[in-house]
Protein backbone atom coordinates (compact mmCIF):
# COMPACT_ATOMS: atom_id res chain seq x y z
CA UNK A 1 0.00 0.00 0.00
CA UNK A 2 1.38 3.38 -1.03
CA UNK A 3 1.11 6.61 0.85
CA UNK A 4 -1.49 7.76 -1.67
CA UNK A 5 -3.63 4.70 -1.13
CA UNK A 6 -3.26 4.87 2.66
CA UNK A 7 -4.24 8.58 2.81
CA UNK A 8 -7.28 7.95 0.63
CA UNK A 9 -8.49 5.08 2.81
CA UNK A 10 -9.32 4.47 6.48
CA UNK A 11 -5.64 3.72 7.16
CA UNK A 12 -4.90 7.43 7.21
CA UNK A 13 -6.39 7.80 10.73
CA UNK A 14 -3.76 5.76 12.66
CA UNK A 15 -0.92 7.09 10.48
CA UNK A 16 -1.82 10.72 10.99
CA UNK A 17 -2.79 10.17 14.65
CA UNK A 18 0.62 8.74 15.56
CA UNK A 19 2.37 11.50 13.66
CA UNK A 20 0.35 14.14 15.53
CA UNK A 21 1.24 12.64 18.89
CA UNK A 22 4.92 12.56 17.95
CA UNK A 23 4.84 16.19 16.89
CA UNK A 24 3.11 17.19 20.14
CA UNK A 25 5.72 15.36 22.24
CA UNK A 26 8.56 16.94 20.28
CA UNK A 27 7.09 20.43 20.85
CA UNK A 28 6.86 19.76 24.61
CA UNK A 29 10.50 18.58 24.63
CA UNK A 30 11.64 21.74 22.82
CA UNK A 31 9.84 23.94 25.33
CA UNK A 32 11.30 21.95 28.26
CA UNK A 33 14.80 22.22 26.77
CA UNK A 34 14.53 26.00 26.55
CA UNK A 35 13.19 26.23 30.15
CA UNK A 36 15.92 23.93 31.49
CA UNK A 37 18.67 25.86 29.73
CA UNK A 38 19.94 22.90 27.69
CA UNK A 39 22.86 23.23 25.31
CA UNK A 40 22.43 24.72 21.85
CA UNK A 41 23.35 21.42 20.19
CA UNK A 42 20.65 19.52 22.07
CA UNK A 43 18.03 22.12 21.26
CA UNK A 44 19.05 22.20 17.59
CA UNK A 45 18.75 18.41 17.38
CA UNK A 46 15.25 18.58 18.87
CA UNK A 47 14.23 21.31 16.41
CA UNK A 48 15.58 19.29 13.46
CA UNK A 49 13.76 16.21 14.74
CA UNK A 50 10.56 18.24 15.00
CA UNK A 51 10.92 19.69 11.48
CA UNK A 52 11.40 16.21 9.94
CA UNK A 53 8.21 15.00 11.63
CA UNK A 54 6.38 18.10 10.45
CA UNK A 55 7.63 17.45 6.92
CA UNK A 56 6.41 13.86 6.92
CA UNK A 57 3.06 14.98 8.32
CA UNK A 58 2.84 17.68 5.65
CA UNK A 59 3.58 15.18 2.86
CA UNK A 60 0.77 12.96 4.07
CA UNK A 61 -1.64 15.88 4.20
CA UNK A 62 -0.67 16.91 0.67
CA UNK A 63 -2.18 13.70 -0.70
CA UNK A 64 -5.54 14.59 0.87
CA UNK A 65 -5.21 18.22 -0.22
CA UNK A 66 -4.43 17.19 -3.85
CA UNK A 67 -7.51 14.98 -3.98
CA UNK A 68 -9.71 17.78 -2.67
CA UNK A 69 -8.31 20.26 -5.18
CA UNK A 70 -8.40 17.83 -8.09
CA UNK A 71 -11.22 15.34 -7.59
CA UNK A 72 -10.59 12.04 -9.30
CA UNK A 73 -6.97 13.13 -9.79
CA UNK A 74 -7.93 15.06 -12.89
CA UNK A 75 -4.52 16.65 -12.81
CA UNK A 76 -1.48 14.51 -12.38
CA UNK A 77 1.03 15.74 -9.75
CA UNK A 78 4.58 16.64 -10.69
CA UNK A 79 7.13 13.87 -10.81
CA UNK A 80 8.53 14.82 -7.42
CA UNK A 81 5.15 14.65 -5.70
CA UNK A 82 4.19 11.55 -7.64
CA UNK A 83 7.32 9.81 -6.39
CA UNK A 84 6.49 10.71 -2.80
CA UNK A 85 2.85 9.67 -3.18
CA UNK A 86 4.01 6.34 -4.60
CA UNK A 87 6.28 5.57 -1.62
CA UNK A 88 5.14 2.57 0.43
CA UNK A 89 3.26 3.47 3.61
CA UNK A 90 5.46 1.16 5.69
CA UNK A 91 8.25 3.75 5.23
CA UNK A 92 6.08 6.15 7.25
CA UNK A 93 5.48 3.47 9.86
CA UNK A 94 9.23 2.85 10.10
CA UNK A 95 9.84 6.56 10.58
CA UNK A 96 7.16 6.77 13.23
CA UNK A 97 8.70 3.82 15.13
CA UNK A 98 12.16 5.42 14.93
CA UNK A 99 10.77 8.80 15.98
CA UNK A 100 8.99 7.21 18.94
CA UNK A 101 12.21 5.54 20.06
CA UNK A 102 14.13 8.82 19.77
CA UNK A 103 11.39 10.62 21.63
CA UNK A 104 11.59 8.07 24.45
CA UNK A 105 15.36 8.49 24.80
CA UNK A 106 15.01 12.30 24.68
CA UNK A 107 12.42 12.23 27.47
CA UNK A 108 14.61 9.98 29.59
CA UNK A 109 17.60 12.24 29.00
CA UNK A 110 15.51 15.28 30.03
CA UNK A 111 14.44 13.52 33.21
CA UNK A 112 18.05 12.57 34.03
CA UNK A 113 19.21 16.11 33.33
CA UNK A 114 16.63 17.56 35.73
CA UNK A 115 17.74 15.16 38.47
CA UNK A 116 21.36 16.32 38.22
CA UNK A 117 21.01 19.99 37.29
CA UNK A 118 19.23 22.99 38.76
CA UNK A 119 16.32 24.11 36.60
CA UNK A 120 13.33 26.42 37.16
CA UNK A 121 11.24 23.34 37.86
CA UNK A 122 13.80 22.28 40.47
CA UNK A 123 13.09 25.47 42.42
CA UNK A 124 9.35 24.73 42.38
CA UNK A 125 9.87 21.10 43.39
CA UNK A 126 12.17 22.16 46.23
CA UNK A 127 9.63 24.71 47.47
CA UNK A 128 6.92 22.04 47.42
CA UNK A 129 9.05 19.85 49.71
CA UNK A 130 9.44 22.56 52.36
CA UNK A 131 7.44 22.07 55.59
CA UNK A 132 6.48 25.76 55.61
CA UNK A 133 4.26 27.63 53.21
CA UNK A 134 5.74 30.24 50.91
CA UNK A 135 4.29 32.43 48.18
CA UNK A 136 4.84 35.67 46.30
CA UNK A 137 2.10 38.12 45.38
CA UNK A 138 2.06 41.10 43.08
CA UNK A 139 0.91 44.56 44.26
CA UNK A 140 -2.64 43.89 43.06
CA UNK A 141 -2.83 40.72 45.17
CA UNK A 142 -2.39 38.22 42.33
CA UNK A 143 -0.16 35.32 43.41
CA UNK A 144 2.66 34.59 40.99
CA UNK A 145 4.29 31.76 42.97
CA UNK A 146 3.24 29.42 45.77
CA UNK A 147 4.06 25.96 47.05
CA UNK A 148 1.84 23.04 48.00
CA UNK A 149 1.58 24.05 51.68
CA UNK A 150 0.15 27.45 50.79
CA UNK A 151 -2.32 25.80 48.41
CA UNK A 152 -3.40 23.46 51.20
CA UNK A 153 -3.89 26.31 53.70
CA UNK A 154 -5.77 28.40 51.15
CA UNK A 155 -8.04 25.49 50.25
CA UNK A 156 -8.88 24.98 53.93
CA UNK A 157 -9.55 28.70 54.56
CA UNK A 158 -11.08 29.93 51.30
CA UNK A 159 -12.07 26.77 49.46
CA UNK A 160 -9.73 27.43 46.52
CA UNK A 161 -6.04 27.47 45.68
CA UNK A 162 -3.73 30.27 46.75
CA UNK A 163 -4.26 32.63 43.83
CA UNK A 164 -5.35 35.85 45.57
CA UNK A 165 -3.40 37.20 48.54
CA UNK A 166 -6.11 39.71 49.53
CA UNK A 167 -8.78 37.00 49.75
CA UNK A 168 -6.45 34.74 51.75
CA UNK A 169 -5.53 37.55 54.15
CA UNK A 170 -9.20 38.42 54.75
CA UNK A 171 -10.03 34.75 55.44
CA UNK A 172 -7.07 34.35 57.83
CA UNK A 173 -8.12 37.40 59.85
CA UNK A 174 -4.75 37.80 61.57
CA UNK A 175 -1.18 36.61 61.89
CA UNK A 176 -2.14 33.24 63.39
CA UNK A 177 -4.60 30.67 62.03
CA UNK A 178 -5.59 27.15 63.04
CA UNK A 179 -6.16 24.65 60.23
CA UNK A 180 -7.02 21.00 60.89
CA UNK A 181 -5.66 21.16 64.41
CA UNK A 182 -2.36 22.78 63.38
CA UNK A 183 -1.43 26.35 64.28
CA UNK A 184 0.27 28.44 61.58
CA UNK A 185 1.98 31.81 61.94
CA UNK A 186 1.60 34.05 58.89
CA UNK A 187 4.15 36.68 57.98
CA UNK A 188 4.41 38.93 54.95
CA UNK A 189 7.01 41.47 53.92
CA UNK A 190 8.07 43.28 50.78
CA UNK A 191 10.89 42.00 48.61
CA UNK A 192 13.87 44.23 47.70
CA UNK A 193 12.54 46.83 45.30
CA UNK A 194 9.00 46.49 46.57
CA UNK A 195 7.71 44.74 43.45
CA UNK A 196 6.44 41.62 45.23
CA UNK A 197 5.12 40.62 48.66
CA UNK A 198 6.62 37.50 50.23
CA UNK A 199 4.20 35.45 52.34
CA UNK A 200 5.36 32.67 54.66
CA UNK A 201 3.36 30.30 56.87
CA UNK A 202 5.26 28.54 59.69
CA UNK A 203 3.89 25.62 61.68
CA UNK A 204 4.02 26.68 65.37
CA UNK A 205 1.72 24.02 66.79
CA UNK A 206 4.29 22.78 69.30
CA UNK A 207 5.26 26.29 70.36
CA UNK A 208 1.58 27.24 70.78
CA UNK A 209 1.00 24.17 72.94
CA UNK A 210 4.00 25.02 75.12
CA UNK A 211 2.86 28.66 75.48
CA UNK A 212 -0.64 27.53 76.46
CA UNK A 213 0.86 25.21 79.09
CA UNK A 214 2.99 28.08 80.38
CA UNK A 215 -0.05 30.36 80.59
CA UNK A 216 -1.94 27.70 82.54
CA UNK A 217 1.00 27.23 84.89
CA UNK A 218 1.30 31.00 85.32
CA UNK A 219 -2.37 31.20 86.25
CA UNK A 220 -1.88 28.48 88.84
CA UNK A 221 1.28 30.15 90.17
CA UNK A 222 -0.54 33.48 90.49
CA UNK A 223 -3.30 31.75 92.41
CA UNK A 224 -0.72 30.14 94.68
CA UNK A 225 1.03 33.50 95.08
CA UNK A 226 -2.24 35.12 96.09
CA UNK A 227 -2.91 32.38 98.62
CA UNK A 228 0.64 32.74 99.99
CA UNK A 229 0.15 36.48 100.44
CA UNK A 230 -3.05 35.91 102.37
CA UNK A 231 -1.38 33.12 104.35
CA UNK A 232 1.61 35.32 105.19
CA UNK A 233 -0.72 38.03 106.41
CA UNK A 234 -2.67 35.56 108.50
CA UNK A 235 0.57 33.98 109.73
CA UNK A 236 1.77 37.39 110.85
CA UNK A 237 -1.44 37.92 112.75
CA UNK A 238 -1.14 34.49 114.35
CA UNK A 239 2.44 35.20 115.42
CA UNK A 240 1.42 38.56 116.88
CA UNK A 241 -1.50 36.94 118.68
CA UNK A 242 0.81 34.22 120.02
CA UNK A 243 3.27 36.80 121.29
CA UNK A 244 0.47 38.73 122.94
CA UNK A 245 -0.79 35.54 124.52
CA UNK A 246 2.69 34.75 125.84
CA UNK A 247 2.97 38.29 127.20
CA UNK A 248 -0.41 38.01 128.89
CA UNK A 249 0.52 34.68 130.42
CA UNK A 250 3.72 36.22 131.77
CA UNK A 251 1.85 39.20 133.20
CA UNK A 252 -0.80 36.91 134.69
CA UNK A 253 1.95 34.86 136.34
CA UNK A 254 3.46 38.04 137.71
CA UNK A 255 -0.02 39.12 138.90
CA UNK A 256 -0.36 35.83 140.78
CA UNK A 257 2.99 36.46 142.44
CA UNK A 258 1.85 39.97 143.46
CA UNK A 259 -1.34 38.57 144.99
CA UNK A 260 0.67 36.01 146.98
CA UNK A 261 2.99 38.75 148.20
CA UNK A 262 -0.04 40.83 149.15
CA UNK A 263 -1.36 37.93 151.25
CA UNK A 264 2.00 37.54 152.95
CA UNK A 265 2.05 41.27 153.59
CA UNK A 266 -1.39 41.12 155.25
CA UNK A 267 -0.23 38.30 157.49
CA UNK A 268 3.19 39.81 158.25
CA UNK A 269 3.62 43.46 157.19
CA UNK A 270 7.28 43.53 158.21
CA UNK A 271 8.31 40.69 155.84
CA UNK A 272 7.72 42.61 152.54
CA UNK A 273 8.67 46.13 151.42
CA UNK A 274 5.43 48.06 151.25
CA UNK A 275 6.61 50.51 148.53
CA UNK A 276 7.65 47.74 146.14
CA UNK A 277 4.38 45.89 146.74
CA UNK A 278 2.31 49.01 145.97
CA UNK A 279 4.28 49.65 142.76
CA UNK A 280 3.69 46.04 141.63
CA UNK A 281 -0.06 46.35 142.37
CA UNK A 282 -0.19 49.65 140.43
CA UNK A 283 1.49 48.09 137.35
CA UNK A 284 -0.84 45.07 137.44
CA UNK A 285 -3.95 47.25 137.66
CA UNK A 286 -2.74 49.44 134.78
CA UNK A 287 -2.21 46.36 132.53
CA UNK A 288 -5.65 44.94 133.39
CA UNK A 289 -7.38 48.23 132.58
CA UNK A 290 -5.59 48.56 129.19
CA UNK A 291 -6.32 44.95 128.28
CA UNK A 292 -9.99 45.43 129.09
CA UNK A 293 -10.17 48.59 126.95
CA UNK A 294 -8.44 46.79 124.06
CA UNK A 295 -10.72 43.77 124.21
CA UNK A 296 -13.78 45.94 124.45
CA UNK A 297 -12.98 47.71 121.16
CA UNK A 298 -13.96 45.63 118.08
CA UNK A 299 -11.65 45.62 115.02
CA UNK A 300 -12.91 47.63 112.00
CA UNK A 301 -13.72 45.19 109.11
CA UNK A 302 -13.25 47.90 106.47
CA UNK A 303 -9.76 48.75 107.73
CA UNK A 304 -8.85 45.06 107.80
CA UNK A 305 -10.14 44.57 104.24
CA UNK A 306 -8.08 47.50 102.92
CA UNK A 307 -5.02 46.20 104.77
CA UNK A 308 -5.52 42.70 103.34
CA UNK A 309 -5.81 44.15 99.81
CA UNK A 310 -2.56 46.06 100.30
CA UNK A 311 -0.90 42.88 101.55
CA UNK A 312 -1.89 41.23 98.23
CA UNK A 313 -0.33 44.13 96.29
CA UNK A 314 -3.59 45.96 95.47
CA UNK A 315 -3.85 49.66 96.27
CA UNK A 316 -7.40 50.64 97.30
CA UNK A 317 -8.58 54.13 96.32
CA UNK A 318 -11.68 54.85 98.45
CA UNK A 319 -13.85 57.80 97.47
CA UNK A 320 -17.07 59.02 99.01
CA UNK A 321 -18.14 58.47 102.60
CA UNK A 322 -18.11 54.86 103.83
CA UNK A 323 -21.09 53.80 105.95
CA UNK A 324 -20.73 53.81 109.71
CA UNK A 325 -23.35 51.13 110.35
CA UNK A 326 -21.99 47.65 110.98
CA UNK A 327 -24.04 45.82 108.32
CA UNK A 328 -23.27 47.92 105.19
CA UNK A 329 -19.70 48.51 106.39
CA UNK A 330 -19.16 44.74 106.72
CA UNK A 331 -20.63 44.10 103.24
CA UNK A 332 -18.38 46.80 101.74
CA UNK A 333 -15.39 45.16 103.43
CA UNK A 334 -16.36 41.76 102.00
CA UNK A 335 -16.71 43.27 98.51
CA UNK A 336 -13.26 44.89 98.76
CA UNK A 337 -11.67 41.59 99.79
CA UNK A 338 -13.31 39.67 96.91
CA UNK A 339 -12.61 42.31 94.23
CA UNK A 340 -8.99 42.73 95.36
CA UNK A 341 -8.43 38.98 95.11
CA UNK A 342 -10.04 38.84 91.64
CA UNK A 343 -8.02 41.86 90.46
CA UNK A 344 -4.75 40.07 91.25
CA UNK A 345 -5.83 36.59 90.22
CA UNK A 346 -7.76 37.20 86.99
CA UNK A 347 -6.95 40.73 85.77
CA UNK A 348 -3.27 40.92 86.85
CA UNK A 349 -4.03 44.38 88.21
CA UNK A 350 -2.76 46.34 91.20
CA UNK A 351 -5.41 49.02 91.84
CA UNK A 352 -8.99 48.91 93.07
CA UNK A 353 -11.26 51.97 92.94
CA UNK A 354 -14.08 51.96 95.51
CA UNK A 355 -16.82 54.57 95.48
CA UNK A 356 -19.27 54.65 98.43
CA UNK A 357 -22.34 56.88 98.05
CA UNK A 358 -25.23 57.56 100.41
CA UNK A 359 -28.60 58.19 98.78
CA UNK A 360 -32.13 58.70 100.05
CA UNK A 361 -32.83 54.97 99.63
CA UNK A 362 -29.62 53.61 101.10
CA UNK A 363 -26.01 53.00 100.07
CA UNK A 364 -24.48 52.42 96.63
CA UNK A 365 -21.02 50.83 96.37
CA UNK A 366 -19.15 50.77 93.04
CA UNK A 367 -15.90 48.79 92.76
CA UNK A 368 -13.67 48.83 89.64
CA UNK A 369 -10.31 47.08 89.21
CA UNK A 370 -7.62 47.79 86.64
CA UNK A 371 -5.65 45.25 84.61
CA UNK A 372 -6.82 42.97 81.82
CA UNK A 373 -10.51 43.25 80.88
CA UNK A 374 -12.64 40.09 81.20
CA UNK A 375 -12.65 37.85 78.12
CA UNK A 376 -16.42 37.39 78.34
CA UNK A 377 -19.36 37.37 80.72
CA UNK A 378 -18.34 36.63 84.31
CA UNK A 379 -19.68 33.43 85.81
CA UNK A 380 -20.40 33.98 89.47
CA UNK A 381 -18.98 31.27 91.68
CA UNK A 382 -17.12 31.00 94.96
CA UNK A 383 -16.55 34.43 96.48
CA UNK A 384 -18.82 36.39 94.14
CA UNK A 385 -21.68 33.97 94.71
CA UNK A 386 -21.20 34.20 98.49
CA UNK A 387 -21.10 37.98 98.26
CA UNK A 388 -24.36 38.01 96.29
CA UNK A 389 -25.99 35.82 98.93
CA UNK A 390 -24.76 38.20 101.63
CA UNK A 391 -26.16 41.22 99.78
CA UNK A 392 -29.51 39.65 98.95
CA UNK A 393 -29.94 38.51 102.57
CA UNK A 394 -29.90 42.22 103.42
CA UNK A 395 -32.51 42.96 100.73
CA UNK A 396 -29.82 44.50 98.52
CA UNK A 397 -29.07 44.25 94.80
CA UNK A 398 -25.72 43.27 93.28
CA UNK A 399 -24.78 43.71 89.59
CA UNK A 400 -21.59 42.46 87.88
CA UNK A 401 -20.56 44.06 84.55
CA UNK A 402 -17.75 42.71 82.34
CA UNK A 403 -17.73 45.23 79.47
CA UNK A 404 -15.75 47.34 78.85
CA UNK A 405 -14.10 46.54 82.20
CA UNK A 406 -14.95 44.74 85.42
CA UNK A 407 -17.42 46.68 87.59
CA UNK A 408 -19.23 45.54 90.72
CA UNK A 409 -22.22 47.56 91.91
CA UNK A 410 -24.01 46.94 95.22
CA UNK A 411 -27.16 48.80 96.32
CA UNK A 412 -28.16 48.37 99.98
CA UNK A 413 -31.09 49.84 101.87
CA UNK A 414 -30.53 51.51 105.22
CA UNK A 415 -30.13 49.01 108.08
CA UNK A 416 -33.48 50.14 109.52
CA UNK A 417 -35.19 48.93 106.33
CA UNK A 418 -33.35 45.61 106.15
CA UNK A 419 -33.28 42.47 108.23
CA UNK A 420 -30.84 43.88 110.76
CA UNK A 421 -31.27 41.04 113.20
CA UNK A 422 -29.62 38.57 110.83
CA UNK A 423 -25.82 38.40 111.37
CA UNK A 424 -23.45 39.11 108.47
CA UNK A 425 -22.56 36.04 106.40
CA UNK A 426 -25.41 33.89 107.79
Amino acid sequence: MTIKEAMLSAARLPVLGVLFLLITGQMALIIAAHRDGRSRRFKSALVAFFLVSELVFWFCLCVISWRNNYPGWSKEPPAFWAAIFACPVWAVWIYEAAAAALLFFAVRDTHRYRNHHVTPDSVKQTMDLLPLGIGFAEPDGAVCFRNLVMDHLSSALTGRLFTDWDVFQAAAGGDQVTVEGRVWHLRHRGTPGGFLTQITATDITEQARILENLREKNRKLKDIQLRLKVYNRQAGRIIIAQELLNARMTVHDQLGSVLLESRHYLNDPTSIDEALLLQALRNANTYLLREYEGDDADADPLTEAVGMAQAMGVKVALTGIPPTEAVPRGILAAAIRECAANTVKHAEGDRLTVDARRTDAGYTFTLCGNGLPPAGPIRESGGLLSLRTLVENRLGVMRVDSSPAFRLTIVLPFPANSIASRPIGR
